[in-house]
């Protein structure tokens, strides 16, 4: 299972390009991605102000509603585009899609945001038995009443792991893995030194949602590893049990 971002660039097409190896190379594989900088870039056009709190964008209707419609719409149907293009049978969805994605309120401060709470992976099995290749976009419903949510794709990657029951969980960016205070890759992390990167502030920012990501696949069996989007063997490398970026691991 692959986590990529959702803007078109020379990141973007090395993340696809893992993704027709991996599928030519007859692996089952799911796509989530993300797409924030585009809902940022949209929202600007529209003159939209955007907020974050703790790194989430404050979502209110008016947001939920562009942020659905760039990464559900624009941002999906681009990443799947070119994946047929370059001979991938994917298949677009969000995480509304047959209740793929439920998920709790994560604070009345942050709005129209969910964490996600409950995966219905059932779709995404009968997609993977057809062969196919399920590409989604960060959405969910909430539990208590069907609204739609806006959820953190990182986050939806990780709870979609271990729902299935992936063998890995590759978070494909634009750095090489977790650097320590010396700005050196660590190689492997554990929950106990994930906490302590983080209170001493070595782990903030975009990076909190990936790690935290890691976390809950690797609870659930799941290797899961932090990588850069340079070198397509990258996630071949992580499935020979090489070591790549920074990996989370069961038994770590």
């Amino acid at each position: 299972m692959l986590k990529i971002g959702g803007s078109i660039g020379a990141e973007t097409d090395a993340a696809l390009d893992a993704v027709v190896a991996l599928n030519d190379g007859g692996h089952p594989l799911v796509v989530v991605h993300g797409g924030g900088p585009l809902v940022g870039e949209w929202a600007e056009r529209l003159g939209m102000e955007t907020h974050f709190l703790r790194g989430l964008r404050v979502t209110d209707p008016q947001m939920r509603d562009l942020a659905l419609a760039v990464l559900g719409g624009l941002a999906n149907g681009r990443v799947v585009a070119m994946l047929i293009a370059r001979g991938v049978p994917a298949v677009g969805l969000t995480g509304i899609d047959g209740g793929l994605l439920r998920a709790d309120r994560e604070d009345a401060e942050l709005g129209l945001v969910g964490k996600v709470a409950l995966v219905d992976s059932a779709l995404l099995e009968e997609l993977l038995d057809a062969g196919r290749v399920p590409v989604i976009a960060p959405a969910a419903l909430a539990q208590d009443d069907g609204e739609i949510l806006n959820v953190n794709g990182d986050a939806a990657a990780g709870a979609i792991a271990a729902s299935l029951g992936a063998r890995l969980l590759v978070f494909v960016t634009d750095v090489p893995g977790v650097r320590g205070k010396d700005g050196r890759v660590i190689g492997r992390l554990d929950a106990d030194l994930v906490r302590a990167l983080v209170d001493d502030g070595t782990i903030e920012g975009g990076m909190l949602p990936k790690v935290e990501a890691c976390l809950i696949a690797a609870a659930a069996g799941c290797r899961a590893a932090i990588v850069a989007t340079r070198g397509i063997d990258s996630v071949e490398r992580l499935l020979a049990g090489e070591q790549v970026g920074t990996v989370f691991e069961a038994a770590a």
